[in-house]
């Protein structure tokens, strides 16, 4: 009887760890959810309505984003999925006038992005700007977690998407989505 009561015993305590772990589990997810809900819901949804200060030492008014397209690419330099899209991410600027991209790179020093930039020229001339996010200002107001991550906003200026991850931009899809947004 002793063998009998510790193997339902055993079985007792494997199914309570396994429900706590399960319970558990899922009250994480849930607390995750909630997260990244709060972060979603944090996030400004517009554009700096100050000048911008690039990289080279110039200046953009929002004003020059008047009925443009705008893609807000974060990005490093030792970011494998980053250096992945930027071909397609040309091409696409390429092929939609309208579309320009402040490309906002998270490195800590301005050598790692001229390094970069020696390797894909095209990514630092119109329509490309790019802002050196050294003081972590834009990725901690835009809640980054994760590089690459862009924002899509309007001609009008109004956030219509939030992409994580690496994508091709230079696709039918994509470029007929960014002809939508004309």
């Amino acid at each position: 009887m002793g063998a009998h009561l510790k193997a339902i015993l055993s079985v007792v305590v494997v199914m309570l760890i396994s429900f706590l772990g399960v319970y558990f589990y899922l009250g994480e997810s849930k607390i995750l959810q909630k997260e990244t809900q709060k972060v979603n819901d944090e996030v400004s949804l517009t554009l700096p309505q100050e000048k911008i200060k690039l990289m080279d030492g110039g200046g953009l008014s929002p004003s020059e984003f008047k009925g443009k397209i705008i893609i807000l690419n974060f990005w490093a330099s030792w970011c494998a999925p980053c250096i992945e899209e930027v071909p397609s991410l040309i091409e696409l600027t390429k092929k939609n006038n309208h579309v320009i991209v402040l490309a906002v790179s998270g490195d800590k020093n301005k050598e790692d992005i001229r390094a970069f930039i020696k390797s894909f020229p095209e990514f630092n001339k119109e329509p490309f700007y790019q802002v050196w996010d050294n003081n972590e200002k834009w990725l901690k107001s835009f809640h980054i977690i994760k590089l690459p991550e862009s924002f899509i906003f309007n001609s009008k200026g109004e956030m219509v998407k939030r992409i994580s991850g690496t994508i091709n931009w230079n696709t039918a899809d994509s470029l007929s989505y960014f002809s939508s947004l004309d």
